[in-house]
């Protein structure tokens, strides 16, 4: 009888992108992957052997609104500095059951990259399991990453705009239910929500106590309980497009294919008075 792991992983329609523990340890030590941990902190005090570090904030250009992106050239050298080239694999994790590495996962492929995974349960399996840790730093020999951005994996505020009521086309709010109700304003100046999307917050995606994704079958009814189907195009945001990754990931993960990231997010909608608020449902 296959593995409960193994059981699942054949349901999802993209099996590819999401690696157990096992495999990790297994492949750590490969030179075609590379281990990335973006945990907020905590890397020199133990790690997965063999891994390299990737601040959270890294990858958000926070002087480049309204994109937020790093150009093209900025990306390759970070990519590079990790020992990241054309044909290495990727393998992410964090300690937040994916909320940071997830995010990679996005840019990754905005960037052209889709040969990246995420370590489902991240650190806080590994730690459970009772894994061996490092802290050695890694210092591997720079790779040779070439970024050929994906225009379709990016929405931009405009591109959100034109989404509203729009038949065919899904909005997707990853935000806590607070910054949706326009209690939680998080330093914008305009609380509430983008007109017609559907709140599903990142962590429902996650089983609550190992942080790992639930079935195929799990994420599927609650994407298509909430009128997401497979057909439509989806936008998803946050307020950063951390949380708004997760979902994304989730649902290629299960097989969606039209899929976008307003990575200006709510720090670029919310303080812009141009465009539509809702703060009722």
């Amino acid at each position: 009888m296959l593995p409960l792991l193994a059981l699942l992983a054949m349901s999802y329609a993209h099996p590819e992108q999401l690696v157990d523990t096992d495999w990790v340890a297994a492949h750590a030590a490969d030179p075609t992957i590379r281990i990335v941990d973006m945990r907020q902190s905590g890397f020199g005090e133990g790690h997965v052997p063999g891994s390299v570090y990737l601040a959270p904030v890294a990858i958000r250009d926070a002087k480049a609104p309204p994109a937020f992106l790093p150009t093209p050239a900025a990306f390759q050298d970070q990519m590079a500095k990790l020992g990241i080239s054309d044909t290495t694999r990727v393998v992410v994790y964090d300690e937040r059951g994916g909320i940071y590495a997830a995010r990679l996962w996005w840019i990754l492929n905005y960037f052209g990259h889709g040969n990246v995974a995420l370590m489902n349960g991240g650190w806080i399996k590994w730690k459970a399991e009772h894994r061996p840790e490092s802290t050695d730093a890694t210092s591997p020999p720079p790779g040779r990453f070439t970024a050929h951005p994906q225009p379709h994996w990016l929405a931009t505020a405009d591109d959100v705009a034109k989404a509203i009521d729009t038949p065919g086309t899904k909005i997707i709010d990853a935000r806590t239910t607070a910054e949706i109700e326009g209690k939680d304003l998080r330093n914008i100046r305009r609380g509430g929500f983008v007109p017609s999307s559907v709140p599903i917050y990142w962590e429902d995606l996650l089983d609550p106590q190992a942080k790992t994704f639930k079935s195929a079958d799990e994420i599927k009814k609650l994407y298509q309980d909430r009128g997401i189907l497979p057909s439509h195009e989806v936008i998803a945001y946050c307020q950063v497009g951390m949380r708004a990754s997760v979902d994304l990931f989730a649902l290629h993960l299960i097989g969606y294919d039209k899929l976008r990231n307003y990575y200006g997010a709510w720090e670029e909608w919310g303080n812009r008075d141009d465009l539509p608020i809702a703060t009722k449902r």
